[in-house]
This record gives structure tokens, C-alpha cells and sequence, in this order.
């Protein structure tokens, strides 16, 4: 409504790891996508404080890997299953929903096949682990983790990396949040569209929600599912209504995430 640009900062995005492996599937050099897998696992669990109310790990951290996905395979998805579980830190059991998970996984299923499968744990004892996969029909593409340096030490009883991975996503990620920076500075002076819209961050939000849904009623979840129960009562205000039976007053259902947007700056030139 303000007539400004959105961006949205979905920084793994601008890793150049990730943008390698889209080079990879737009130019076919793995041949056409049958399958994606992502992982997402942190160093050390946060404070109960922050898992209480963040939303649980589909919203909080899942959501990445899982925009990652969509980003990745360059279609939308049709419907998710997802499982959760706890084995790192006993104390947030006692909260609701996939907020008392700590691990999970979850399956997507797109157009034309193409699998997706995203597993994340808050606890990964060897570094911050963040790879991908993607297998073709002509081949495969996978990234590793990104160290301080390439040394590897061999001895007697080891062979391998002299240090672990980055332990902090703000190292991990340093180059990738400056990229996306000079992009949306881009975007401004050149009054191009921005790389990562408000539809890319609606979709990764519907994405996680879904994932939440799948887990706490054991079953496949239609990402339309999602949308059809969301209510905006003006174009700033929005509220989920999963669970209701009661829909206000001129609410109408919608098929994709784009009708529940304002139109932005760039659609409209």
C-alpha cells in the first residue's frame, strides 16, 4: 500500500553453495530433478525461553530448508507429511505442538514426482551441518559443509578436516547476508524487481504451517489447506483459522498465496 519495495530475507538463497546447486538444475547438468534432500542441524539447542512461543521447528527453523526446497525444485508443492520428536532437550516437552520437538523430518511432494526430504535437529555435535542434494536422471550435485579453512590433518588414528564446520549461522552465512544486501541495494537503485519477494515468504511460511499440521494430526497436509483458512480482514491484517468452524463475516477462501497479497511495486509497472 506504501508503494515501497519488499524483500524478504531468506539469506540461504544468496549462499553461493545453493546457488551452484540451482545452476546445476536449470542448466540440466544432473538431467531433469527426481529427488532434493536438505538438512538443517545446529550446533547446541537454544534457551527454552526462545523454543517457547517461537511457533515450534517447523516455523523457527524448518522453514528454511523447506523454502530451500521450493527455491531449489522451481515449482510449488502440493503436500507435505512430517513427524517430530525429542531427544536432545527433555525440558521443552512439557510445551504444545512441535515447540516440545527438538528433531523432525518432513516429506513434500511436487509436480511431475519430484520428491523433497528435510530432516533438522537442534543439536548436531560435530558443527553446524547445512547440506544439500539434489539427484537427476543424468547424475547428482551435493554441497558440503563450510569450514574456517581447508586443512586437513592426517595421522595414525584420523584423517580428515583439521577444524569443524562453522558453529554459528551468522559465520556460516556472513557472505551469503552481504549478497542479499547488495541485491535489495540493487533492486533499489536500478528499480529492478527484488529477488525474493513477499510471495517467496508467504509461501515459506504456509510451507511450515502445513508441515506443523502434518505432524500434529499424523497425516498428509494439502499446502491449499493452509491458504483456504486464512482470513484478512484488510490487506495488513491476516489471522489463521485452522480449527475453526466459525468463519467471519466476508470471508472468502483462496487457491494460491499470491490473492492474499497486495500487489507489489514491481507487479505493477
Amino acid at each position: 500500500e506504501a508503494g515501497l519495495k519488499l524483500m524478504i530475507g531468506l539469506q540461504r538463497r544468496f549462499d553461493q553453495n545453493f546457488i551452484r546447486v540451482k545452476k546445476a538444475i536449470i542448466d540440466k547438468e544432473v538431467g531433469d530433478t527426481i529427488m532434493v534432500k536438505l538438512c538443517s542441524r545446529d550446533p547446541a539447542p537454544p534457551p527454552f525461553e526462545y523454543v517457547k512461543g517461537g511457533g515450534g521447528i517447523f516455523n523457527d527453523m524448518a522453514v528454511h530448508d523447506l523454502d530451500m526446497t521450493r527455491f531449489l525444485v522451481g515449482e510449488d508443492p502440493i503436500d507435505i507429511l512430517s513427524v517430530g520428536s525429542c531427544h536432545i532437550d527433555k525440558s521443552i516437552e512439557v510445551l504444545d505442538g512441535s515447540e516440545a520437538f527438538d528433531t523432525a523430518a518432513c516429506i513434500l511432494r511436487y509436480p511431475n514426482g519430484v520428491q523433497a526430504m528435510v530432516d533438522v535437529c537442534r543439536q548436531s555435535s560435530y558443527g553446524y551441518d547445512q547440506r544439500a542434494e539434489v539427484l537427476g536422471t543424468k547424475g547428482m550435485i551435493a554441497t558440503d559443509n563450510v569450514y574456517p579453512n581447508t586443512a586437513r590433518l592426517f595421522k595414525t588414528d584420523f584423517t580428515g578436516n583439521a577444524d569443524m564446520p562453522y558453529d554459528f549461522f551468522l559465520q556460516r552465512y556472513n557472505e551469503a547476508y552481504v549478497t542479499e544486501t547488495i541485491a535489495f541495494c540493487e533492486s533499489l537503485v536500478n528499480d529492478s524487481p527484488v529477488p525474493c519477494t513477499g510471495e517467496d515468504g508467504l509461501v515459506a511460511l504456509i510451507m511450515s504451517l502445513a508441515a506443523d499440521k502434518s505432524a500434529a494430526e499424523n497425516r498428509w497436509v494439502k499446502f491449499n489447506e493452509i491458504i483456504d483458512q486464512v482470513y484478512c480482514s484488510s490487506p495488513t491484517q491476516c489471522e489463521l483459522l485452522i480449527g475453526s468452524d466459525v468463519f467471519p463475516e466476508g470471508f472468502r477462501p483462496v487457491s494460491k498465496p499470491k490473492e492474499l497479497l497486495v500487489p507489489d511495486v514491481d507487479s505493477k509497472k
